[in-house]
């Protein structure tokens, strides 16, 4: 899958490293400023090749705020790209300590994006949520209410509640089809847990 859009992180940063609550605030405009215009529905790949760094209070600062505003304001998918192991251990501790998770995954020089993977932690129901839609590849809440035998769940409506925690951590994306919302992992090989 190629994204509608690669940003390249440390060219619009202007620097390799990106640290401090600060600086993070003061680049999330100019993060919201490279998406204007683009189509609702369309991901938008932050390639991280050239960071040396990213800071957990960094990522909080800008990253964090971008992808929501993405989501809800732009109905825009974020995907993190080329992330070193260094920025991926900052993120983590930050994504687990505050409970939520983002797609991260390599986008190689055709900028095709592969080997993704959920950085960060989703609640039992979450993940078993994600496991399904793996599996399914794509669905509706009545699909999963059928397709996944789970004796706490009796409702189509359990499961939409479960979806849109994933869509709106931008995990999975969704489009309407008639009147039902149809649900798809952002990345063909996305993997949780792993």
């Amino acid at each position: 899958m190629k994204p509608s859009k690669v940003v390249d992180v440390a060219n619009l940063y202007e620097d390799g490293t990106l640290a401090g609550a600060g600086n993070g605030q003061s680049f999330l405009g100019k993060l919201i400023d490279c998406i204007k215009g683009e189509s609702a529905g369309s991901v938008i790949a932050l390639d991280f090749a050239k960071v040396e760094l990213v800071s957990a209070s960094f990522f909080r600062a800008a990253f964090r705020p971008f992808r929501d505003y993405a989501r809800s304001s732009a109905k825009l998918y974020l995907f993190f790209a080329n992330a070193n192991d260094a920025t991926l251990e900052e993120v983590r501790f930050f994504a687990e300590s505050t409970g939520d998770a983002y797609p991260f995954g390599k986008l190689n020089s055709a900028k095709v994006i592969r080997s993704s993977f959920v950085v960060g932690k989703l609640d039992e129901k979450q993940a078993k949520t994600l496991a399904a839609l793996i599996k399914l590849k794509e669905a509706d809440a009545g699909q999963l209410l059928d397709a996944v035998p789970d004796t706490a769940v009796s409702s189509s409506a359990a499961w939409s509640n479960r979806l849109a925690a994933l869509a709106s951590k931008g995990l999975i994306m969704e489009r309407l089809e008639g009147r039902l919302k149809k649900y798809r992992p952002i990345t063909e090989d996305l993997a949780y847990g792993a």
